[in-house]
């Protein structure tokens, strides 16, 4: 949805930034290491709540039937080797499915050096609407380009105030009319981001209702028409 784009060779910058991703980025070693990490801690969370659940249950059987099941009877030893097992099967999948989860950009990182190009997206806005989430009051902004899309762009300055308990509103950040993003081409990462040209009207930040998962992706169109936003980012649910 760029106004136009253009396309030249990376400059030194871009790619120090790229190398430094790709040196940060998680091998399949690290993913699995963090991956295990994270399959003992929720088989520690799992077999707490299980236990709580079973003295809970044992305790309202004995008041009931009379029937002793808990920390001093024959069935001890085979309720906690079925809570360890149920524990583990359950952490182990959860956490194989949240390892899998996770996208590998290395090889598209290399090949985004060794091509040694990047795309510039230039863009020319009218209008912008602002929206801040309610959990930290970070503004999320919609801006308008000439042909009337929508461009999300999200203002992580202001969810950084927030989340120290300062005002989102105090941001620096103000949108313009021209933007230029650069991007990596195969793995389509934004490198760098500038707006320039005159400062657009923003006026009071919407509350933004919608959940998390259904916010459109920054730095990137969005499929909402822009005489839509209020009513299915703002007025949803209300």
């Amino acid at each position: 949805m760029p106004t136009y784009t253009t396309e030249r060779a990376i400059n030194d910058s871009e790619r120090q930034f790229l190398r430094h991703l790709l040196q940060d980025a998680p091998t399949p070693w690290t993913r699995w290491t963090r991956g295990a990490e994270n399959a003992l801690v929720l088989w520690a969370a799992c077999m707490a709540g299980y236990l709580a659940l079973w003295a809970v249950l044992a305790w309202l059987l004995r008041r009931a039937t009379g029937v002793d099941i808990g920390w001093n009877s024959e069935y001890l030893a085979s309720a906690i080797a079925l809570g360890v097992l149920a524990a583990a099967v359950i952490a182990a999948v959860a956490s194989m499915r949240w390892v899998q989860s996770w996208r590998d950009y290395r090889p598209l990182f290399h090949v985004d050096l060794e091509n040694g190009r990047v795309i510039e997206e230039h863009y020319r806005f009218r209008d912008a609407k602002r929206f801040q989430e309610p959990e930290h009051g970070g503004l999320i902004y919609f801006l308008r380009t000439d042909d009337d899309r929508v461009l999300t762009f999200f203002d992580y300055a202001s969810q950084d105030l927030g989340v120290r308990a300062e005002d989102p509103l105090k941001s620096s950040f103000v949108p313009c009319t021209e933007l230029t993003i650069v991007r990596a081409p195969r793995s389509a990462l934004v490198i760098a981001k500038h707006f320039s040209g005159e400062p657009l009207a923003i006026g009071t930040p919407l509350p933004l209702m919608a959940e998390p998962g259904e916010w459109p992706e920054p730095d990137l169109g969005c499929d909402i028409p822009w005489d839509q936003l209020e009513r299915r980012l703002s007025s949803k649910g209300a």
